[in-house]
């Protein structure tokens, strides 16, 4: 417990450095890109060392650690210049955090036990994150071009992932499913930011935006992992 707890200082600390440096490259602070890309590595696997070391021994799931890794890996991704306009690191970008989101909803279902386990009252949870699917889907899309097959999958698998979290209503704690539906969503706020900063038109301070989003929204999902 207290080794997690150191690491969950460093992940707090990498998260606010992280941060510090979006801000420092919007107002062009020394140092700025510098900073970006010492933290930015670093979130995901302090946050993924912060899950193994809290998790009671032995009771860790490998399917949320695997979904962290996606999100390095479409960190590591997205952090890579593209001079040339060819998308190809941010769709393999996208492609690792699609399959980062596979794994929680796999993670989520494992929680459940059995599918018999789910209570039917728990799909009312789900629609909300459905209607906001079908109100966003429209408006960013329309925009995406040759990209629009992958967005699309991609904001199917993530709505999917928000409702991973819902349906465990009534199997496991309360505050557990709050936490992790609360993170669900901040998730896809973030990722709903970029995605209008990317295809239809450039919102300011969109990093700062996107990433203090993207880092409350991960840290809440593993937390309320924990919780459950």
């Amino acid at each position: 417990m207290i080794i997690g707890i150191v690491f969950l200082i460093c992940f707090l600390l990498a998260g606010f450095t992280h941060l510090y440096g979006e801000w420092a490259i919007l107002h062009e602070k020394p140092n700025g890109m510098m900073i970006r890309y010492i933290s930015k590595p670093l979130l995901m696997p302090l946050l993924g060392l912060y899950y193994v070391f809290t998790a009671l021994p032995g009771y860790w799931d490998i399917w949320l650690l695997l979904g962290i890794i996606g999100g390095f890996g479409g960190d590591l991704c997205l952090m890579l210049p593209d001079p040339n306009k060819t998308k190809k690191a941010f769709k393999i970008g996208l492609i690792s955090f699609l399959i980062g989101h596979i794994f929680y909803i796999v993670a989520f279902i494992r929680a459940a036990g059995t599918f018999q386990g789910y209570i039917w009252w728990s799909l009312i949870f789900s629609i909300p994150y459905v209607v906001y699917g079908l109100i966003i889907y429209p408006r960013i899309t329309k925009s995406t071009g040759p990209m629009t097959i992958p967005v699309t999958v991609y904001i199917v698998v993530i709505i999917l992932m928000g409702i991973s979290t819902g349906l465990l209503w009534g199997i496991k704690s309360p505050v557990g499913i709050v936490v992790a539906m609360v993170g669900a969503w901040i998730f896809i706020i973030s990722d709903t930011i970029n995605a209008f900063n990317k295809f239809s038109k450039p919102i300011p301070n969109e990093r700062l935006y996107t990433m203090s989003t993207y880092i409350l929204g991960q840290f809440l999902l593993i937390l309320g992992f924990l919780f459950l």
